[in-house]
């Protein structure tokens, strides 16, 4: 048994309330292993176990270390103030300065869980030594009443891990719980010994599986450090890693855990030189592990050099600062910013200061949009400046709800003045032992103590953040050229963008429009109406014709009717044609249509137009050959040619008068623009003559002179880069319309609209890709909170059998609870991840069996909308091989769209399900699917459904397509819809 010794008589006097929480606890034994000289220290988090795992790979300790110095708590600032012996440096690492102070990561062990079990191992100079154990219930301090040195603790020293089992662990829990009633010597004390024995029923440890563990430090074979096994852990932890900070401006703010545990070494611009490495594995009950302070969950190198502007740099010991600015992603260049002239050293000592800044809004920003994004989101969650010492992170710096600096108040003063917000910042304050000594910490870890240092460090900053506002950030900064120009022509290309995107938008309205109504007409057959009418009008004005008396003028007029006929037949096919704006990219379910489009014209407008006008000249020639009118051969096609010619004249005359407009109102604007340049550099020549003569050179200093001089120059070089960017814009414009048409093979419309339409393919497929994984996570969390309590259901289900067994009444009611508990679990399946999938074996899912499941689960919806299911013996006997939760969620969405469109139908409504060949058949008398809609059916996001998502069919053809299985569209021209579900057709069978 070990004895604790203190200075001090109860927990809370030794400082246990100095720890905020878990994450701050865990902070603070990440700065112990630092202290230890470990490279690594990794906490598990076992939920389903609730056993929280923290190790590391530092020197550990002797039995006697531990007794001495662990056990030993409340020791304040030892070195210094006790002068005891420092630790040694551990070989191949550099002298760490100690972090620790007043026992606090001693303590913090205890915030974590009432037990914890301590297995440490040392590194000696001669060899590692044996593992000490020892097992302490936190609730022997609360005892009131008690003096620490009354109470004993179980201790264990082994030569080898294999000796530290679980019999071993067992029996100091033993130990602990006898020593714990010994305690109890008055009535008062009892309930407090009782709650201890109590925590102990059924307490266990799997130490030799936590050993085990095949990652993270480890004391097996040769390895050392210092392992804490947290058992059953603080209520909160969940809390800290779960919950989120209330959301504002839909931006999704940082855990506890995140706030006090990310970045903990200085991974953003000290990476090569990082000392130690923290992680976090947080074990889910479904066996997910997750790294909840993973390397890329902080700000990475890679996105400082991807932010807007970066600033590196170092004040000395003054208070002034000498480094480099990049201005939107340019090259760095030397800047010396003196703060303070007085030429006393500053207590708060010299530190460096690295950190990079992104635009808040895209217009503004030279980062790609997608990458915007992201880097903007990890900002609104973690943006801030974070303080180091030593590489060490100092807490409650660079937490964005402590804007030490003030940041953010002071921008909303002004936010042109001041320019900068700590949201869109991120960056790293580097301090050291050595040189920042008078920046202490506050025991709580609440920040540095508010000194006159840390009161010169502040001020200092601040001032220093203004002055970088002022040269390079505002417009008359003597170093903002270079930041105005990028940020006016970023504003210039982001306005252009989005009057492009409002042109590009609005043609495509209009020609979804145009083919919303091309589809509907051809749906309707309009086109053959309107062809056949015609035709019907011409031979009716033929036959009246030839029943009059006089013939001898019949020929000319025929030939005339049959002209006229064409003419109408060209400008009604002319109204089936759709044009596709010129220099306009598509979406990609628009291209889709605009495919569609093209393969119908071709194969159902133009065909019933070769058909009309075939017929028309058959029909004709046939009443005037009756009527003995002689039509002649040449002067019919003459006829016919004439009517094409005079067609194609209207059009291309309506097509000439438009592109001569446009000629003359580019030509107007390009007029203007160069009268407004040319009157803009006369301006300023005029402003600059005015100068002169105002100015009075007779009393003017030098000084004076060369101001005078710098400003006129810079006024004739400002108007004439403008006047030169304005031609040289429109020169290039007109240019490139040159070249470009003068190609063959390409205009400049034709270019930007391929170009823009393999963009709006992919910012389409970034967007479904976003979705996707969104709809993964969701699928994820719902399947996981089902999982437990279907498993619950499950159990008691089992146990109320037995009862149902053995009594008849009950037996109805469990039959009834069973099946729709049955139903429910073929709903959890759906969920079911993939990989779990491929576990499962593949079952022969008959037609049977998919209208049993339909009629079970659609069977009351049915009834209530009078709908009539009916399976064929065909379709009752089809087959297919695949697992029931691929196949049976296809045939809930179809006849789920199925039921859908038939509410809105009246008279008889039917679904069926037949079968074709190999193929299930799956059809409805509803009001079908339009030739528009029927290639964007299966596109994800493409709905009819007032609030649909888009998803069902895209999903179900997938799903399929993993098994090669495939859905879909028949092909025959029928009322309502039908499906086809069978097996993938391989490029064999379509050859």
């Amino acid at each position: 048994m070990a004895k604790f010794r203190a200075r001090a008589r109860t927990l809370d006097m030794l400082g246990k309330q100095q720890i905020a929480g878990i994450p701050t606890a865990l902070h603070e034994l990440f700065k112990n292993a630092y202290d230890a000289y470990a490279d690594h220290v990794s906490v598990d988090y076992f939920r389903r176990q609730d056993i929280l795992l923290v190790r590391d790979d530092g020197v550990g300790m002797s039995r006697e270390d531990f007794e001495s110095r662990w056990l030993t708590l409340g020791t304040e600032s030892k070195l210094r103030l006790d002068n005891s012996e420092r630790p040694p440096v551990r070989k191949g690492h550099a002298l760490r300065p100690t972090m620790g102070e007043k026992g606090i990561g001693r303590l913090a062990i205890a915030t974590t869980g009432k037990v914890v079990l301590v297995v440490t191992k040392p590194e000696l100079p001669n060899g590692n030594g044996p593992i000490t154990l020892c097992l302490i219930h936190w609730g022997l301090f609360e005892i009131p009443g008690i003096d620490l040195d009354q109470i004993s603790i179980p201790l264990r020293t082994v030569s080898s891990l294999a000796d530290a089992n679980q019999k071993l662990v067992e029996d100091m829990r033993d130990e602990l719980v006898a020593a714990a009633e010994a305690l109890a010597s008055s009535v008062s004390v009892l309930p407090y010994t009782s709650a201890i024995s109590n925590d102990f029923h059924g307490w266990t440890i799997p130490l030799e599986k936590l050993q085990a563990l095949s990652y993270g430090p480890t004391l097996r074979d040769e390895g050392v450090g210092t392992h804490f096994i947290v058992h059953p852990v603080g209520d909160d932890l969940s809390a800290d890693i779960d919950t989120r900070s209330d959301r504002t401006n839909s931006t999704l703010q940082a855990t506890t855990l995140e706030k006090m545990l990310l970045g903990f070494s200085n991974t953003l611009t000290n990476k090569d030189s990082t000392p130690l490495v923290a992680n976090f594995r947080d074990h889910l009950e479904d066996g997910r592990i997750i790294d909840r302070i993973a390397e890329q969950e902080f700000f990475t190198p890679e996105e400082f050099e991807l932010a807007d502007h970066k600033v590196s740099g170092s004040f000395d010991q003054y208070g002034n600062f000498s480094g480099r600015v990049s201005i939107y992603g340019g090259e760095y260049k030397d800047v010396t910013i003196p703060l303070f002239n007085s030429g006393k050293k500053r207590d708060c000592g010299p530190f460096q200061l690295s950190f990079a800044y992104l635009q808040g809004t895209k217009r503004h920003s030279k980062v790609p949009a997608d990458l915007w994004e992201p880097l903007k989101a990890k900002l609104d969650k973690l943006g801030g400046l974070y303080i180091y010492r030593n590489g060490i992170r100092v807490l409650p710096f660079g937490n964005s709800d402590f804007d030490f600096l003030e940041i953010e108040r002071r921008r909303t003063l002004s936010a042109s003045y001041y320019f900068f917000s700590y949201r869109r910042m991120f960056g790293a304050i580097d301090i050291t032992a050595d040189h920042n000594t008078n920046l202490k910490e506050k025991a709580g870890r609440e920040g540095f103590q508010s000194n006159r240092a840390y009161r010169q460090f502040r001020e200092q900053l601040m001032m220093f953040f203004e002055e970088l506002a002022a040269r390079f950030f505002r417009d008359d900064g003597a170093y903002s050229d270079e930041f105005i120009t990028e940020r006016s022509a970023l504003q210039k290309e982001f306005a252009l963008s989005q009057k492009r995107e409002k042109q590009a938008g609005t043609k495509r309205k209009r020609l979804t429009a145009e083919l919303e109504q091309f589809f509907s007409k051809v749906d309707n057959s309009e086109h053959d109406l309107k062809f056949s009418e015609e035709v019907k009008n011409a031979q009716k004005r033929v036959s009246n014709l030839i029943e009059g008396e006089n013939l001898s003028q019949a020929a000319d007029q025929i030939l005339t009717i049959e002209k006229e006929l064409l003419f109408k037949l060209q400008e009604h096919l002319s109204d089936f044609r759709v044009s596709r704006p010129s220099g306009v990219g598509l979406t990609k379910s628009l291209a889709r249509q605009w495919e569609q489009y093209q393969r119908s014209f071709e194969e159902q407008v133009l065909p019933k137009f070769e058909t009309a006008k075939h017929q028309a000249e058959e029909t004709i020639g046939k009443l005037a050959k009756d009527a003995k009118v002689h039509l002649d051969a040449r002067m019919r096609l003459a006829a016919s040619l004439s009517a094409a010619e005079e067609f194609s004249e209207k059009s291309i005359t309506q097509k000439r008068k438009e592109t001569e407009a446009e000629l003359n109102e580019t030509s107007v604007y390009v007029k203007l623009q160069l009268k407004n340049a040319k009157e803009a550099l006369q301006r300023t020549k005029d402003e600059v003559d005015v100068s002169l003569s105002n100015f009075s050179f007779d009393t003017a200093s030098d000084d004076d002179l060369d101001a005078f001089h710098s400003g006129i120059e810079h006024k004739l070089l400002d108007a004439r880069r403008t006047f030169e960017v304005n031609l040289a814009s429109i020169s290039s414009q007109l240019k490139r319309i040159r070249e470009i048409e003068g190609a063959s093979d390409m205009n400049s419309d034709a270019a930007v609209a391929a170009l823009e339409t393999e963009l709006e393919v992919l910012k389409e497929d970034y967007t479904q890709t976003l979705d996707l994984a969104q709809l993964g996570m969701a699928v994820s969390i719902v399947q996981h909170e089902f999982e437990g309590n279907v498993r619950g259901v499950r159990r008691s289900l089992q146990s109320m059998k037995r009862w149902a067994d053995k009594n008849e009444a009950l037996k109805g009611i469990y039959n009834d609870i069973r099946d729709g508990f049955d139903h429910l679990d073929n709903y959890l399946s759906l969920f079911t991840p993939l990989d779990r999938r491929l576990r499962r074996r593949k079952t022969k899912i008959t037609g049977t069996q998919i209208s049993e499941f339909i009629e079970d689960l659609f069977g009351e919806r049915f009834r209530r909308h009078n709908i009539r299911f009916a399976t064929t013996n065909h379709g009752a006997e089809q087959y297919v091989e695949s697992f029931a939760s691929v196949i049976l969620p296809v045939f809930v969405n179809l006849v789920d769209n199925a039921v859908h469109w038939l509410e809105r139908k009246d008279g008889d409504r039917c679904i069926e399900l037949d079968a074709k060949g190999e193929n299930f058949i799956l059809r409805d008398n509803g009001p079908g699917i339009s030739l528009m809609d029927r290639e964007l059916i299966f596109e994800f996001g493409y709905s009819k459904k007032f609030g649909g998502q888009g998803m069902g069919l895209y999903i179900a053809k997938t799903s399929l397509n993993k098994d090669l299985l495939d859905i879909s569209l028949s092909s025959e021209n029928r009322v309502g819809a039908e499906f086809e579900i069978g097996p993938m057709e391989t490029q064999v069978d379509r050859d």
